[in-house]
């Protein structure tokens, strides 16, 4: 069977040029090991899912249609197309040049040359024929088989649901996520994909749209992509049921802003994905069964270590600013790690049934359970917890656990390895987790204060010189190599020997001439001019500048006074 991979691309601003190195190193390999004459082709690596947010929903938007229409421009280790995107086309002289008719104060930065490479890059490049699909895309005699793509937003608008209440008819439990995603699929079809790119390329900017730097970005949204509207007839709304309480119009447009604000790590996004691709698969009878573990890597491609945050406090010692400063804190750790615990959560779920499954084949096949008991209780909880698919579910129960399967068979016979699959696909349905595998994530980071000179300022550093985002896409580039040849994750991708790993010996040279850390006055100095031309384009930007620094300081030192003293 193929490896396939999910790649989650994070949030990442001017450091979207790490992502860029890693990402072009990454299908280099990929297309040099499939395109081998001795890679069998049940052996291939493959690529089904994307997603991303912030930066890196601009970068995944990149990738999926070149993956799929236009494999030539992915190479050239300084010509292809995220090289071009993320260290060529992008600085902080551009930025700051806003147009006449730009709106001065929706934004900081240039948000109309945002629009331009985003145009240029996913709606513009479809008038070109292409060179076809990537070796990192499968195709079936000939036919490229599809990408789902998610990109991360957050939804100022904000989306409501309502849960009903026992004993309330007019209302309930209300609540309203900003939480939202856009889904795309990519399916080959360059007629109708062509229609979809402008929708996409409106979704990659606006979760690309850090806040206050960019302007937010309008996009179509309907209800019925969150889930079941309301009923308006309280009668016909089931108790504890969720509902989407949608307001107004559907569709409409929505505000959207940067993805990464509430979900910078979308590895949840990706599983959902999977978990429909494989359903597509398991009903074009190309796959037997759901599990694909063995088979599947979710890779992780962030510049920023993947890393502990928690702190040694101690209550007694905070004080006013120390609570404040700490709930900062504490909402960019949930925020930054929200879908890495999710991910584990499903992990644990699962894995916590494994072991369900092998203590009860030890245990009916040990005498020690009453098998025709078990058997008549499974089948009734069956009946009320998976009344329609049982069958199709005890099949793939049996193939994925088939070891503890024959073991209950050979000790206890066929009705006793019917009890034990009968009883797990009961446990599973309880758990609500058919169809879900244990998630493999690698990661693919780096120390970005050590070690990536866009790092500062949030990570804007990387706009301001060329030369800073050259260095952080052969970092990008350097860390892939090193992270392909560990032997685990070749174990895991089935690959003996990259095809280029022999070239990979001789230390990539850095071109960018740039020597770490980078100092406060390199910084200083690339600014000077681009800082010159955002005051002259908006002269009461200086003054609001000045005005800014006094009230931050004099509220800085009010706040001191009054804390000590």
């Amino acid at each position: 069977m193929p490896k396939r991979l999910a790649i989650t691309i994070a949030g990442a601003v001017s450091l979207g040029s790490y992502e860029a190195g890693v990402l072009y190193e990454l299908l280099r390999a990929i297309r040099t090991y499939n395109e081998t004459t001795t890679t069998p082709v049940d052996k291939r690596i493959y690529i089904d899912v994307l997603t991303g947010a912030s930066a890196g929903g601009m970068t995944t938007a990149i990738v999926a249609q070149r993956l799929m229409f236009d494999a030539q421009s992915l190479d050239g280790d300084f010509t292809n197309s995220l090289y071009e995107a993320w260290v060529e086309n992008i600085s902080l002289m551009q930025l700051v040049k806003m147009g006449l008719r730009e709106k001065k104060w929706h934004s900081l930065f240039s948000s109309n040359l945002i629009d331009r490479i985003g145009r240029r890059m996913l709606v513009d490049s479809m008038k070109q024929r292409g060179s076809g699909p990537h070796a990192a895309v499968e195709q079936i005699n000939g036919v490229p088989q599809k990408l789902r793509v998610g990109l991360a937003l957050t939804n100022l608008n904000g989306v409501d649901y309502m849960i009903p209440i026992v004993g309330m008819d007019r209302d309930g439990f209300n609540y309203t996520t900003s939480v939202d995603q856009k889904l795309f699929e990519v399916t080959g079809d360059r007629a109708r994909d062509a229609a979809h790119w402008p929708e996409m390329c409106k979704a990659a900017v606006g979760s690309g749209a850090f806040p206050a730097a960019f302007r937010p970005k309008g996009i179509e949204c309907n209800a019925k992509d969150y889930g079941q509207r309301l009923p308006a007839d309280p009668a016909l709304r089931t108790e504890g049921k969720t509902y989407v309480n949608w307001i107004g119009p559907s569709p409409t447009e929505c505000a959207c802003s940067d993805g990464g604000v509430l979900q910078n790590q979308p590895l949840g996004l990706a599983k959902n994905l999977v978990d429909a691709a494989v359903q597509d698969r398991v009903a074009q009878g190309r796959q037997a069964v759901f599990t694909e573990e063995n088979d599947r890597l979710y890779v992780f491609v962030a510049p920023h270590s993947v890393k502990s945050s928690a702190e040694n406090l101690r209550a007694s010692q905070i004080t006013i600013a120390g609570i404040l400063k700490q709930l900062v804190h504490v909402y960019l750790r949930q925020a930054t790690f929200h879908d890495w615990i999710t991910a584990e959560g499903v992990n644990q779920q699962v894995r916590f049934l494994d072991t369900r499954a092998a203590q009860l084949a030890e245990l009916i096949s040990r005498g020690l359970v009453d098998v025709v008991s078990l058997l008549k209780a499974a089948d009734d909880l069956n009946a009320a917890l998976i009344p329609y698919d049982e069958q199709e579910r005890l099949k793939r129960l049996r193939e994925q656990y088939s070891d503890e399967y024959q073991r209950v068979a050979n000790s206890a016979g066929s009705q006793g390895a019917e009890a034990f699959v009968k009883s797990l696909a009961t446990l599973e349905a309880a758990a609500q987790l058919d169809n879900r595998d244990k998630m493999r994530i690698a990661a693919v980071t780096a120390n970005a204060q050590k070690e990536l000179a866009g790092a500062g300022l949030s990570s804007f550093v990387g706009f301001f010189k060329k030369r800073f985002r050259q260095h952080d896409y052969w970092v990008g580039r350097t860390k892939t190599r090193e992270y392909l040849q560990r032997t685990d994750v070749k174990a895991i991708l089935g690959v003996g020997t990259w095809p280029e790993e022999h070239l990979w010996q001789t230390p990539l040279p850095n071109p960018s001439g740039v020597k770490m850390p980078v100092s406060d006055f390199q910084i200083g100095i690339a600014a000077i001019i681009p800082t010159i031309i955002a005051v002259v384009i908006r002269p009461a930007l200086l003054f609001v500048l000045l005005l800014l620094l006094a009230l931050i300081g004099g509220a800085g030192f009010g706040l001191s006074y009054l804390l000590h003293h």
